[in-house]
């Protein structure tokens, strides 16, 4: 047991801290290079923050991922699927305010550490809408109580309370937030981080790709 919580310990301080970016595979990616999207994220959204590696903290099992932990990064994936989704035809200008990614790891890291599963509590950042597809938990974003997270409450954002995840999961939290044509569309995706299997893409790469294709088709 000791063993297995500084292993888990030890990728949450690494994470992101390779020798460089993970590749992800991204066919005709060079056919999105000029696709009109225009970055307004805050700043402290393309960095890495370990909120806590105390046990004793509330913000204990929390991180926020840097966008160059892959290549491409979330966002630029994010132009890469809305030049996908037109095609051939014009695509709209297009604004992106919002594209973070944190990683829940609470839970298993207290079950390992304390020998009991630690459950999480639900942020009131996610609306009563939910919509499952396969291993993705989507639902829209109330952008009030996502502004209100921020600070020292950042880590809250990495909640969930989703019956559906067995207790003791690690998921990534995805949030995207969008708008063109006059339509401005914030979302929130969980993906359960489990080994994936011989020939499938890298659960990171899975959970950012179902987040933009549910904040897309808002």
């Amino acid at each position: 047991m000791i063993h297995r919580l500084f292993t888990l310990i030890a990728s949450i301080a690494l994470v992101g801290c390779a020798s460089g970016p993970v590749k992800l595979p991204v066919a005709n990616l060079t056919a999105s290079e000029k696709t009109p999207v225009e970055d307004l994220r805050p700043a402290t959204e393309g960095t890495k923050d370990i909120f806590s590696l105390m046990i004793t903290s509330d913000r204990y099992g929390y991180i926020r991922l840097a966008q160059d932990v892959t290549d491409p990064s979330g966002p630029r994936l994010f132009s890469h699927f809305l030049q996908e989704k037109y095609g051939d035809t014009a695509v709209p200008p297009t604004k992106l305010y919002h594209f973070a990614v944190y990683v829940n790891r609470r839970s298993e890291l207290k079950r390992v550490s304390v020998g009991a599963v630690f459950g999480g509590v639900g942020a009131a950042i996610a609306g009563s809408t939910v919509k499952h597809e396969g291993d993705a938990i989507h639902s829209l974003v109330d952008p009030a109580a996502f502004a209100a997270e921020s600070g020292e409450a950042e880590y809250k954002r990495a909640m969930y309370a989703e019956p559906q995840i067995p207790e003791g999961t690690s998921v990534f939290v995805v949030y995207i937030e969008s708008e063109s044509q006059q339509k401005r569309r914030f979302t929130r995706t969980i993906w359960p981080i489990k080994p994936s299997q011989a020939g499938e893409k890298i659960p990171l790469h899975q959970a950012m790709e179902a987040a933009i294709q549910f904040n897309l088709n808002q």
